[in-house]
């Protein structure tokens, strides 16, 4: 097959006669066929002298061979030969489509990136379900702080007419009884919608890891193919097939393994762009916790990782030099420390938090009374648990992954 192949692209070359010759060329055959008609040259006689025409046929032979030259030209090869250069691009993954070729194996990963827009499509059902939990849950926190407002406002007006006015006083006291039912309702509420809001989180960022994986072991897939190609291209055989298609079809006879995956690359490149995934070198104190600089509201803060707090928490200092205003109807809370302490605080959303390029708004955390002088700020679940997380102790590091949102 090689060797017919060769021939074929070798053989019958045309000729042609080289432009600047063809005057002397057809002088030439002018002259030539005056010397047929030279009486020297009747009958069949050799002569010799200024009228013989064999001088003049060593002119012929030699104008002849300057005037016509081997010039390449378009070649196509037989249809036998195309078809066991398919044969063999074939038998190694590869097939024409075109003036390009496709891996074969390269359809099973096209098939898969169609298979993830379907689980992606359900991956943003699944954010959008939390986004609504998350909404629900602030409605209702802000209906609590409207009430426990109220609440506050009712009394000092109770206070007012306190003695003075029996019947404004009766009415008050009855308006402060029904907030707080309300309040107690609403707290009631909060508690079932922020469980909510946590299951449904759970549930995307389960499906988040399951759909970065997917994405991830696409991408492996074609790198594996890359290499399975890369070496099928340096066969001998397959070289002369892709000169075969190049010469009856335009395949560039140059093909490299990353000119046959770029289609299907570049589409996974677009899916991986929606995917991010970092591992966070962390700082090991003496007393073994671990440390990493967080940004809350464009501020840096060195915090302890913690995914045993369940949510952020901050001295009171470390607070008010972030610059984390306490409003006055803020939940008071009471926390106990790592050392069993127990500490008042007072519960805030913060507007960003921020570890590397991982950013969340919103989060809960807990201001500490000024009396928790000692307390180290705590990197907890209300950051934490946005994201799929792994903390590795002996690595020190802190892996967190997410799928961009529309």
């Amino acid at each position: 097959w090689i060797q017919t192949a060769k021939l074929e692209f070798t053989e019958d070359r045309p000729v042609t006669v080289a432009p600047q010759q063809h005057a002397s060329y057809h002088e030439f055959l002018g002259r030539t066929r005056l010397m047929r008609s030279h009486p020297s040259t009747r009958g069949g006689a050799q002569r010799t002298g200024p009228h013989s025409p064999w001088p003049m046929l060593g002119m012929v032979m030699a104008c002849h061979t300057v005037a016509i030259a081997e010039e390449p030209a378009a070649k196509t090869y037989s249809n036998a030969v195309v078809a066991k250069a398919e044969k063999i691009l074939q038998d190694v993954g590869l097939k024409r489509s075109g003036r390009s070729l496709v891996a074969l194996e390269g359809t099973d990963a096209a098939r898969a990136l169609g298979n993830l827009n379907r689980t992606r499509r359900d991956l943003r059902q699944k954010q959008k379900d939390v986004a609504a939990a998350e909404a629900s849950l602030a409605s209702i926190q802000e209906q609590i702080r409207q009430l426990k407002a109220r609440d506050v406002e009712l009394n000092l007006q109770l206070a007012r007419v306190a003695g003075t006015d029996v019947s404004a006083n009766n009415r008050i006291v009855a308006l402060i009884n029904a907030g707080r039912t309300a309040s107690n309702q609403a707290e009631t509420n909060r508690k079932t919608a922020h469980a909510n809001a946590l299951s449904v989180r759970s549930v995307m960022i389960q499906a988040e890891a399951e759909y970065a994986e997917e994405v991830f072991g696409l991408r492996k897939e074609i790198d594996t193919l890359r290499d399975t190609i890369s070496q099928s291209l340096d066969d001998e055989q397959v070289t002369i097939a892709l000169r075969v298609l190049n010469a009856n079809f335009d395949v560039p006879s140059d093909l490299t393994a990353d000119d046959i995956l770029r289609p299907l690359s570049t589409r996974l490149s677009k899916v991986e762009s929606e995917v991010f995934r970092e591992s966070i070198g962390l700082e090991i104190r003496d007393n073994g916790s671990l440390f990493v600089t967080v940004s809350i509201n464009n501020k840096p803060l060195r915090m302890v990782v913690d995914s045993g707090a369940t949510m952020m928490t901050l001295p009171a200092k470390a607070a008010n030099d972030l610059g984390v205003e306490i409003p006055p109807s803020a939940p008071r809370l009471r926390l106990v420390l790592a050392n069993g302490q127990e500490i008042g605080a007072r519960a805030v959303n913060l507007g960003s938090v921020r570890v590397g390029q991982f950013e969340a708004t919103g989060v809960r955390a807990a201001i500490l009374d000024a009396a928790a002088t000692d307390a180290e700020p705590l990197l907890g679940m209300s950051y934490l648990g946005r994201f799929k997380f792994e903390i590795d102790a002996g690595a020190a590091t802190l892996s967190l992954l997410r799928v961009a949102e529309d």
